[in-house]
């Protein structure tokens, strides 16, 4: 259930490996509004309702997994249950299978796409600068990518 709602919460909404290992319990907060939102370093990330649902989940099975945890952080394992220390960037990319860096910046590609190359809606949703989302959306009209696109979406023969 954990990784399962790691993975959904590095691919929705983009969290850097960092923001992640610094998650706190009290960083979801529901009673803000109608939609869950995390509360992260001065940014707000609203969370789909999917991804809602599997934190609701995995709190549930953390705290009858740990219910006597001192540990504040949201992810925790059976070595840091017993500490307040985070789980490290190791624990997260090994969790993954791959870097949570990877699934990060696919994540800022399809919204890009999706976006029609919207700068300020990239900055707003994943915390990068102008110029890193400008490096984003510069990848739309790129003919090497079109192609591959147009080549991925030819139906099979």
């Amino acid at each position: 259930m954990r990784d399962y709602f790691a993975a959904s919460l590095w691919r929705r909404a983009g969290l850097r490996i960092n923001e992640t290992e610094k998650l706190d319990v009290k960083d979801w907060r529901p009673d803000l509004g109608v939609d869950g939102r995390l509360h992260l370093d001065g940014r707000v990330i609203l969370l789909a309702p999917q991804v809602e649902q599997r934190l609701r989940a995995y709190l549930d099975v953390r705290d009858r997994r740990w219910p006597l945890t001192a540990n504040p952080h949201l992810f925790i394992t059976q070595f840091t249950a017993r500490r307040i220390s985070p789980v490290t960037s190791a624990w997260v990319n090994k969790t993954l299978g791959m870097t949570a860096q990877s699934i990060r910046e696919d994540r800022i590609l399809d919204e890009a796409r999706e976006s029609g190359g919207d700068v300020r809606r990239l900055c707003a949703l994943f915390g990068v600068s102008v110029g890193t989302a400008l490096r984003y959306t510069a990848t739309l009209g790129h003919p090497g990518l079109t192609e591959v696109n147009i080549h991925l979406r030819r139906p099979p023969q």
